[in-house]
């Protein structure tokens, strides 16, 4: 389904289909877009590793800390030099948690990881930001300038009335899923004609058993700062 399709949809199970209409386009596009993004952040539907504003980051000498594309959901992976960064976290660094003994790796005791330079082992994620440990180094960056990340994410690109043969990036089996969202959104415009509360989260629960549940910020950050478990060598 392109914008056009949606539209078209949208206006048949409304009965919105003899202008003047109670929606406009905009206003139907606008809900698809918000249908998409909140599709994407529940159920992780698009996976990004080739688009470099979201999947590249240059290096800078001496900097730690990286933003994040405003798109970005969850970063999945992280590569520098074609070799996979390992997750961690505040809490697993300043606890010793040990790195995988090999010759690229490591422990970095007590909080010396914060000042560590050198080539990057390992990332964690604060916010949209990322981290890298140790700190890149202009030497790290004649090596290799970037890390490379596969990320889940929302739209890049609003979708628009302007591009009307556009799709959403999502595969097309999830496309008439998005509906009660669109359904919802409307239900809530602010018109004594048109706003239905009652409806409207009807539409939204149809639309929960298709894409789960937003996960609200709190449970986020609980993932996020997790500690990642130890395995521990007995001789």
């Amino acid at each position: 389904m392109n914008v056009t399709d949606f539209i078209a949809e949208f206006r048949l199970q409304r009965k919105d289909v003899i202008a003047p209409y109670a929606w406009t386009d905009a206003e139907i596009v606008s809900y698809l877009n918000s249908a998409l993004n909140e599709a994407c952040e529940r159920a992780l539907l698009i996976e990004d590793r080739t688009t470099a504003v979201c999947c590249e980051i240059t290096l800078v000498n001496g900097q730690a800390d990286y933003a994040l594309n405003g798109s970005v959901i969850k970063v999945k992976r992280v590569t520098y030099a074609g070799i996979k960064l390992e997750e961690s976290s505040v809490e697993s660094l300043d606890n010793e948690i040990a790195f995988k003994i090999d010759n690229r790796y490591s422990n970095l005791p007590g909080q010396q990881w914060e000042i560590q330079t050198g080539v990057p082992k390992c990332y964690f994620i604060t916010g949209q930001s990322l981290r890298l440990v140790p700190i890149p180094t202009a030497a790290t960056i004649l090596i290799t300038p970037k890390i490379y990340l596969t990320v889940y994410r929302t739209l890049l690109t609003p979708l628009s009335t302007a591009a009307p043969t556009v799709a959403p990036e999502i595969p097309t089996f999830y496309h008439l899923r998005l509906m009660p969202w669109i359904y919802r959104c409307a239900l809530l415009k602010q018109d004594s004609d048109r706003f239905d509360k009652a409806k409207a989260d009807e539409q939204e629960m149809i639309f929960i058993e298709s894409f789960g549940y937003r996960p609200d910020a709190n449970v986020q950050r609980k993932r996020r700062d997790k500690r990642l478990p130890v395995t521990r060598m007995i001789w």
